[in-house]
């Protein structure tokens, strides 16, 4: 019989801070592990972005970020034994720029 070993990911003893141009990729990763292997989800601002498309498991990637792209990102992985979560605070920036 398996033990289950709560899962844990990789620097979730602190918030990253990233900053993107406007209209620039990003990417956010959650190196994640855990026993059974753990179910990862993402939200934006609280509400539940894991159904949206553009990540997949413990990867969020923004093709071209825009202004309201910006906010506080939390991936969270659970299983049977427990659960762990990391959290990035996305800045873009560029987007207040006057272009003469």
């Amino acid at each position: 019989m398996c033990t289950a070993v709560a899962p844990k990911i990789a620097g979730s003893r602190s918030d990253t801070e990233l900053s993107v141009m406007h209209r620039h990729p990003v990417k956010m990763e959650c190196d994640v592990t855990g026993v059974p292997p753990p179910e990862v989800t993402w939200t934006k601002d609280g509400a539940d972005i894991s159904e949206e498309g553009g990540h997949g498991g413990g990867v969020l990637q923004l093709a071209a970020a825009l202004v309201e792209d910006a906010g506080l990102y939390v991936c969270t992985a659970t299983n049977v034994a427990g659960m762990d979560r990391k959290q990035f605070r996305l800045q873009v920036l560029g987007t207040s720029l006057t272009y003469r």
